[in-house]
């Protein structure tokens, strides 16, 4: 990571933590301002990426908040982030906790995964489920956004080759347009768009439940944000069958253990 690239990365992270309107964020903090109350909370952002949604956790409500990340160079941003906002009631570590899992000690009253579960390969996210599982409090909830693979954005690289669903394109097409605009990014998992496109999961609702049957969690809500709920009358309405599931944008499910 280049001097340049982290500077960029702190700048990005800045603005996931004060730009209510990000637009990959906009729908997430709202949907959790209206569901959550965090006051009183231990939370935990897994793969907090470069910490700016853990920061604002920890900023809008009395909570403590610990963001996790298997990527040193998002860790290394967040905790300069943290520092230069000064907010202590977070705690960042580099960590995989299929490697060093959570302790019978470290208990959550709510997860969050934001934009996480499609960068998983599916038998290690039912692992990373499973275990997760596990480290609930009591009546303790996991909350879970991505782009659903059928999204117009969920290449992850819509922003640099101008086409909405280019995920649908031929394989070498929409090989050649990303390598004809490739960019480095800041990660030493995933370092370029090649990288980070090749290791997106094609996530959708149906994948996610198969992921969970085993995990010993049941979903409790699930909301899709579909373009149309633009529309009037249609803003708190689920559009996600076919062929309007095209149209949705992020999906939303909270998950609970079965035996709660």
């Amino acid at each position: 990571m280049t001097q340049e690239q982290f500077e960029e990365g702190v700048l990005y992270a800045e603005d996931n933590f004060r730009n209510d309107n990000a637009p990959h964020l906009a729908i997430d903090k709202k949907l959790i301002r209206e569901k959550f109350d965090l006051n009183g909370k231990k939370i935990l952002d897994f793969g907090c990426g470069m910490g700016g949604m853990s920061l604002w956790y920890a900023d809008n409500w009395d909570c403590e908040v610990y963001g996790l990340d298997i990527d040193g160079h998002h860790i290394k941003i967040s905790k300069t982030l943290q520092e230069k906002l000064g907010i202590k009631n977070v705690t960042f570590e580099k960590r995989n906790i299929l490697d060093t899992p959570l302790s019978e000690d470290e208990k959550f009253d709510y997860v969050f995964l934001n934009d996480v579960a499609e960068h998983i390969q599916f038998p290690i996210l039912e692992r990373i489920f499973k275990q997760l599982s596990t480290c609930l409090a009591e009546g303790g909830r996991i909350f879970v956004t991505y782009p659903p693979w059928k999204s117009p954005y969920a290449s992850h690289v819509t922003h640099v080759v101008k086409i909405p669903w280019c995920q649908y394109l031929p394989k070498k097409m929409i090989h050649n347009l990303i390598e004809k605009n490739n960019i480095q990014i800041v990660g030493e998992e995933e370092s370029d768009l090649l990288e980070a496109y090749y290791g997106l999961n094609h996530l959708t609702h149906n994948k996610l439940i198969d992921v969970l049957k085993t995990s010993g969690l049941s979903p409790v809500y699930r909301k899709s944000h579909c373009i149309l709920n633009r529309l009037p009358g249609l803003k708190n309405t689920n559009i996600n069958f076919f062929p309007f599931d095209f149209l949705v944008t992020k999906e939303f499910l909270l998950l609970q253990n079965s035996n709660n």
